[in-house]
């Protein structure tokens, strides 16, 4: 039986043509994520997959990248469970470093939401900058300006190479001084030639800070270790994170079972360890 949920974006009330809310459907079952790798993930989700697991049918390029991550997030836990094996876990009570196979909760993975009243205009004042002598307005990139940055030939380097934190920036960036709607090759210029070291220090810093929002890279976990519950790991939204083991499936499994019948969800309110290598965490409410 096909399950569905509904969801609220995080970017819900900054779109013209994206409903604030999504009804998420099972991903089909011959899914080209079986077969999918690092080179194209972006465009099979959003051409093929997106279209078939999403009721609502709108322009998913036009949706800002921390809403293509949340929805990749939403379909990964309705489709295969919130168990995802990682290999390597960090742990900064003792300091050390897990590797291994290691079963976590992604629902431990935080997401930092957008402040009400958030407006997609985002200021950087001239007042902040030591010589540059004009205010910098970017907005929260889109799933497409990233694909765009990331294929942009403007921004790869002698070795072949793409600068990505440049070509970001470049493609987030809508006006500089008193020049709006600017071409990526002229903000780029801009950018090298007329910002001093410091106050491109300075934009890259105040950019990181002002469109820091979505889902967190990683979560918390039990260190294999030591025990403590303050270890971390990496989860990040790419081909592998819709590739579960069979011990996911199972745990998720597991919980679901004790939740028909009422118990607890062993699979995920138990800490526990499989072979002295497989550990998780009680699952986060984000």
């Amino acid at each position: 039986m096909a399950i569905s949920e509904k969801i609220t974006l995080l970017g819900a009330g900054l779109y013209k043509d994206i409903p604030n809310v999504l009804t998420l459907k099972s991903i089909p079952t011959a899914s080209e994520l079986d077969y999918v790798g690092g080179e194209d993930f972006y465009t099979t989700m959003l051409d093929n997959i997106f279209p078939k697991a999403i009721e609502e049918q709108c322009n998913f390029r036009n949706l800002l990248e921390i809403d293509f991550q949340w929805i990749c997030r939403c379909l990964r836990i309705l489709n295969y469970g919130p168990y995802y094996t990682t290999n390597v876990i960090y742990c900064p009570d003792c300091d050390q470093i897990s590797h291994g196979e290691y079963q976590v909760n992604l629902r431990s993975v935080e997401v930092k939401t957008l402040p009400e009243n958030f407006v997609n205009s985002i200021v950087i004042s001239k007042d902040e900058f030591l010589d540059f002598d004009g205010d910098i307005v970017l907005q929260l990139p889109t799933i497409q300006d990233v694909i765009n940055a990331a294929k942009d030939p403007l921004f790869v380097d002698s070795n072949g190479d793409v600068n990505m934190q440049l070509a970001r920036l470049c493609y987030m960036i809508k006006s500089i001084g008193n020049k709006s709607n600017i071409p990526s090759p002229d903000i780029k210029f801009t950018i090298q030639n007329k910002l001093s070291s410091a106050d491109f220090f300075v934009l890259k810093s105040r950019a990181n800070e002002l469109t820091d929002y979505g889902l967190r890279a990683g979560g918390k976990t039990m260190c294999p270790k030591c025990k403590s519950k303050n270890a971390s790991f990496i989860a990040l939204v790419d081909d592998r994170f819709f590739r579960p083991t069979m011990g996911d499936l199972r745990a998720w499994k597991a919980d679901r079972v004790a939740e028909k019948s009422g118990g607890p969800q062993t699979g995920a309110g138990e800490s526990r360890e499989r072979d002295e290598n497989i550990s998780s965490n009680a699952p986060a409410t984000v």
